[in-house]
């Protein structure tokens, strides 16, 4: 069996998509099955070791190709099923194609779109590309109901496949390098509250720091750490901020590697993630992975994700999240209990369950 793959994503500054890409490919080749795969990048992309630490594998052959070749890709590769987990179907195999919709966001909102022409013209390829596609696969029952509501795409013909937490998130013990943090954002001794998304809407950094704002004389003098872009065409770390007082409370971290996000998870007093909309909410669990108590919205995907292990909140509901954030970190034992819960439900997802399941999906649409 040859399965080609949009493999694209996984080069250079991988998002949300990218690092989903590039954990699922590296669980399938994990596996010990007679599949050969066939990774597609963008020409340039195997040029100055970019993707350097990449494994070599004898079922992997990686092809540099422009866009505009890849519908004649699955007949010259002779592909028996092609994966777009990037929301686009470019080719398909013997069998057809499956494609990955991970979210519905800008669909459910087009007055987030950042595009010229607005977000109509992606919403009906997108209708279109899922309408062809043998399966569409999602990443929680919550993107799966979207997708039927708002695509109109039967649910029997849509796959639930939850995304992993990898083991590199665990709790770390590195003073040194928490020091060095510390010492970079001036993080005072009494801790901080961790916000990790960007200035994005979506995010919502806004109802966030007026929770903070709101309950400010109760946090024990902690420092708020932004994790994330600062600046958004529709939003503003600093901006904010500075209209609710706290330009001194806030520390503005931008994009950080994962090895010093793992750092941040695992010393937060409290991880907070307000957002409004998610497929599936990664940084819930890699928070809980690593040991941080956390406090998420009670909409979309986020709580079956987290499960009874983080508290819910309304997410527009700046008190009540105020409140939330005043309960955890006033008592011990529930900050205990949030963290214990949390390292058992991080361990439901993983990444070998995700492949075993693709994998799966593959042979059925295959025979």
């Amino acid at each position: 069996m040859r399965i080609g793959i949009d493999a694209a994503s996984i080069v250079g500054d991988k998002g949300g998509v990218g690092w989903h890409t590039y954990h699922l490919l590296r669980s399938l080749l994990a596996l010990d099955e007679q599949v050969e795969y066939v990774g597609y990048l963008r020409p340039g992309s195997l040029q100055a070791g970019r993707l350097a630490g990449w494994p070599v594998h004898d079922r992997l052959r990686w092809v540099e190709t422009p866009r505009w070749l890849m519908p004649c890709r699955g007949v010259w590769d002779t592909l028996d099923l092609y994966h777009g987990p990037n929301f686009k179907m470019h080719t398909t195999g013997r069998s057809g194609g499956i494609v990955t919709i991970h979210d519905l966001w800008l669909a459910r909102h087009p007055e987030y779109s950042r595009k010229l022409l607005g977000q109509a013209g992606s919403s009906r390829r997108a209708i279109a590309t899922a309408n062809r596609a043998r399966r569409v696969v999602t990443v929680s029952e919550f993107s799966a109901r979207e997708i039927e509501a708002l695509y109109g795409i039967p649910r029997e013909r849509v796959v639930v496949i939850h995304n992993g937490v990898t083991e590199e998130f665990s709790p770390v013990q590195d003073e040194q390098g928490m020091d060095a943090l510390r010492a970079r954002w001036a993080i005072p001794s009494a801790g901080f509250i961790l916000f990790v998304g960007g200035a994005d809407p979506r995010k919502n950094h806004r109802v966030f720091l007026q929770a903070v704002a709101q309950s400010r004389s109760q946090l024990g003098g902690r420092a708020i750490l932004l994790v994330g872009d600062a600046e958004h065409p529709q939003g503003s770390y600093l901006a904010t901020a500075r209209s609710l007082g706290l330009e001194q409370d806030v520390r503005c971290t931008g994009r950080l590697n994962r090895e010093d996000l793992r750092r941040l998870y695992s010393s937060a007093d409290v991880f907070v993630f307000p957002s409004l909309y998610e497929g599936f909410g990664m940084p819930v669990l890699e928070a809980m992975a690593c040991g941080a108590p956390t406090i998420t919205s009670s909409t979309s995907s986020l709580p079956e994700v987290a499960g009874d292990a983080a508290v819910l909140v309304n997410p527009e509901d700046a008190e009540a999240l105020g409140a939330a954030m005043v309960k955890v970190l006033s008592e011990l034992a529930l900050r205990q209990q949030l963290r214990d819960r949390g390292f058992a439900r991080a361990r439901l997802f993983t990444w070998q369950q995700a492949a075993l399941r693709t994998s799966a999906l593959y042979r059925e649409l295959c025979a």
